[in-house]
């Protein structure tokens, strides 16, 4: 049994002390038969129950339909994300969300999984087939501040998507397996590239989108609620011919050791090397044409899945208001005879003395 009270505890804990004292005051005055009055503190105690909302949590199978395949997105949220060179002057996580939300349209009923890397790679949205959940997920992604970089290798999430793979397998194993991967192919880490050619073999299908270009772009200091949405404070604030301060809506450009304007650029050869050992091909993304261009899903068979524990509560809120409704009919009744007694004194007291 639980309950879920109407208002809240000390809303319902008022009323029902609001209610009790309506009865209790007259009751021990005396003002009318107490029988009635006692039985309307039982009423109240009954509609007490009511609003506390009781019920009985149940346990519940349902089935959905699900294709046969899983999807990882490998997301590179690097500070270098918030560069400012795609599609003009947007920066390149914007492009990636772009694809992936366009992406995930191609995969109806599938299970899908977000992965992001930076210094340290983790899974921020496990395998799930609520695509309106994904692109939730998808909506809050943002770049790494600064000030928490440490270096960081475009190949950071290998070791969990390959946790992650495994897990998944042993629970499908006949689902497939696609990986797509989102980056700008930078490489700041002292270590080498490592090679993911091991996962050619377990996957059945996926893409490397890069993002980015040659000239670079200038990258805004990532804000805790979304880049550039502060009043910069840095060097050259509110100086337009100062091309590493903050433009007229704020936010301040990251400037390297040397006080000039930090400049990435993208580095295809490290992107095309991923989707090489990936067995995949590699799409250079700049937002001139859709994702279904560089990229077509194939079709998966659906099947009807059957998933446990969901819990659903079974309220039984109605039985103890039928009690009440009853007495309420009831005081209907009693009202009336009160009524049509005083009704009946009124003309004797007209027919007496004047």
């Amino acid at each position: 049994m639980m309950f879920d009270p109407v208002f809240t505890w000390f809303g319902w804990g008022f009323l029902v002390l609001a209610l009790l004292t309506v009865c209790i005051i007259p009751a021990i005055r005396g003002d009318g038969p107490r029988w009635k009055w006692f039985v309307r503190m039982g009423v109240v105690a009954v509609l007490a129950l009511a609003l506390a909302r009781p019920g009985i949590p149940v346990k519940s199978s349902t089935e959905e339909y699900e294709a046969a395949a899983d999807v990882y997105f490998l997301v590179d949220t690097t500070t270098s994300m918030a560069a400012e060179d795609y599609d003009g002057d947007k920066t390149r996580l914007e492009g990636v969300k772009k694809d992936m939300l366009e992406l995930a349209e191609q995969f109806p009923g599938t299970r899908l999984s977000i992965i992001t890397f930076a210094s340290t790679a983790s899974t921020v949205m496990p395998l799930t087939t609520d695509h309106a959940a994904f692109a939730s997920a998808v909506d809050v992604l943002s770049p790494e501040l600064s000030l928490n970089s440490n270096g960081s290798s475009i190949t950071q999430a290998g070791d969990e998507l390959d946790k992650r793979m495994k897990s998944n397998q042993e629970e499908r194993p006949e689902n497939k397996s696609l990986v797509f991967y989102f980056g700008d192919g930078e490489q700041t880490a002292e270590a080498p590239v490592d090679s993911w050619s091991s996962f050619s073999s377990r996957i059945d299908s996926g893409g490397v989108f890069g993002y980015g270009t040659d000239q670079g772009g200038k990258m805004k200091e990532p804000e805790p609620f979304g880049y550039g949405a502060g009043q910069g404070d840095g060097p050259g604030l509110g100086d337009p011919d100062d091309p590493g301060g903050s433009d007229a809506a704020g936010g301040d450009y990251i400037r390297d050791g040397q006080g000039n304007p930090g400049i990435s650029k993208i580095d295809e050869s490290n992107l095309e090397q991923i989707a090489n050992d990936l067995g995949v091909e590699y799409h250079h993304r700049d937002g001139s044409a859709s994702m279904k261009s560089a990229y077509t899903a194939p079709t998966y068979d659906q099947t009807l899945v059957k998933k446990d524990g969901r819990v659903t509560v079974d309220e039984y809120f109605w039985v103890p208001l039928i009690l009440v409704f009853a007495w309420i009919a009831v005081e209907m009744v009693f009202g009336v005879r009160e009524l049509l007694r005083l009704r009946t004194i009124q003309p004797r007291r007209r027919g007496g003395r004047p």
